[in-house]
């Protein structure tokens, strides 16, 4: 029997960059929620940081989850670095117990 996992991201918008560095993971988790084995993917600015999101997704197991990190839309995560709009990236996963 496979395990469901989650995985998370935490990214800390660079000085004056938060709206669109939320426009920009919206439309990054809207590509990757339509991956095979996706049960959710969710993104969130914190309440009590308004400069960071949390970003996670619930994937039916470990293998699903793991084909997703080799998708090339995942690098959508990196390229926020890249382009300024983020100064940090990040990730975690772990079993739903």
């Amino acid at each position: 029997m496979s395990r469901q996992v989650i995985n998370t991201v935490q990214v800390q918008a660079a000085a004056g960059r938060s709206e669109e560095l939320g426009r920009q993971l919206q439309q990054i988790v809207e590509t990757l929620r339509a991956q095979p084995g996706c049960d959710a993917y969710l993104v969130d600015r914190c309440p009590d940081d308004g400069d960071r999101w949390n970003v996670s997704a619930r994937w039916h197991s470990e293998a699903a989850m793991q084909a997703h990190f080799n998708c090339p839309e995942v690098q959508g995560f990196i390229s926020l670095i890249d382009n300024r709009l983020a100064r940090s990236v990040d990730f975690n996963s772990f079993p739903v117990v």
